[in-house]
């Protein structure tokens, strides 16, 4: 048995440690040095995870073509780890499998609503691969929501709105966590428990039938929600529009925490539950989260919704 006393860190060395990793950094996002430093470990980026790529700062903007042709800018300050990762692997190193089925629903999406936006990654998706459809993005953290912001900017996009707000299923406002460090956050929620401890913000919380009746969206087509643990709030906060237009939704889902709140709002609609995999679409009778947490991403559609796509079933 471990003597912890003598294993656990010191009160101070935590602080200490913490600072040096961010002056480090600071360091690695100045312009110079992070060109020197994408240079110094091209040759060896291929043998790198992807996981450990995204955290070197990227510095500048990554250019990346979609199947369509158009070209997705991403503007980073050094802080974007998805940006990193497009840089270093392409569009292929940010869950391939789920953007080949968001492929599949984009041509026939007039309206896209992306819930958890971070620095906007399928909100630029989808409004660059159907320049006609209209695309409301919603992020609550501020440093996301200003990266989200760049970005939009960046692509010049008309069909892009972006809401700094946490969805869920109450208007107003919100307690929101936030993880520490210097990149963009990837695991900030509104459970305080999610992640490791961090900052504590109020920020402003929306419904989504309260949001899209605000923008006078007749109807919603395809909703992506990744909101770290609180996606049957963001469901239950969209009754209406859920009701009324049965959209697509690909949406997270966390082994052991979401499931039982996703049924409790899909059932009664008659929803399908489709895991997205490698192999394609799995379909299951219950959402069961992935305890590897490899394959996080469902599609949940309705029998219309399916039908309206040709061959877009099991396997597809």
């Amino acid at each position: 048995m471990p003597n912890t006393a003598a294993s656990a860190p010191h009160p101070a060395r935590v602080p200490v440690a913490s600072g040096l990793k961010a002056a480090l950094s600071r360091l690695l996002r100045l312009p110079p040095v992070n060109a020197v430093l994408r240079v110094a470990l091209r040759p060896f980026a291929g043998a790198l995870p992807v996981e450990q790529l995204m955290r070197l700062p990227f510095v500048g903007t990554v250019r990346a073509k979609l199947p369509s042709g158009a070209e997705m800018k991403l503007a980073s300050d050094g802080r974007d780890a998805i940006a990193a990762a497009v840089f270093w692997r392409g569009l292929g190193a940010w869950e391939p499998e789920t953007f080949r089925v968001i492929d599949r629903l984009l041509p026939g999406a007039d309206t896209v609503l992306d819930v958890g936006a971070n620095s906007g990654l399928f909100a630029l998706y989808a409004a660059l691969e159907n320049p006609r459809c209209r695309v409301l993005a919603f992020e609550p953290t501020p440093r996301s929501a200003a990266g989200l912001a760049r970005n939009i900017r960046a692509n010049a996009l008309a069909n892009v709105t972006a809401r700094e707000a946490a969805v869920c299923d109450h208007d107003g406002t919100a307690a929101f966590f936030v993880p520490p460090g210097e990149s963009l956050p990837l695991g900030a929620s509104m459970l305080e428990s999610f992640r490791q401890p961090g900052a504590r913000l109020e920020v402003a919380a929306v419904r989504l039938d309260t949001a899209v009746r605000e923008a006078g969206v007749a109807r919603v087509d395809l909703i992506k929600v990744d909101t770290e643990g609180t996606e049957p709030d963001v469901l239950a906060g969209a009754r209406e529009l859920l009701e009324r237009d049965e959209p697509w939704i690909v949406c997270e889902v966390l082994h052991g925490l979401t499931e039982a709140g996703l049924h409790a709002e899909l059932d009664r609609l008659g929803y399908r539950y489709f895991a997205i995999t490698a192999r394609g679409l799995v379909e299951h009778p219950r959402i069961v989260g992935d305890p590897s947490y490899r394959d996080r991403n469902w599609l949940f559609a309705t029998s219309r919704r399916l039908d309206s796509v040709p061959g877009l079933r099991p396997g597809a």
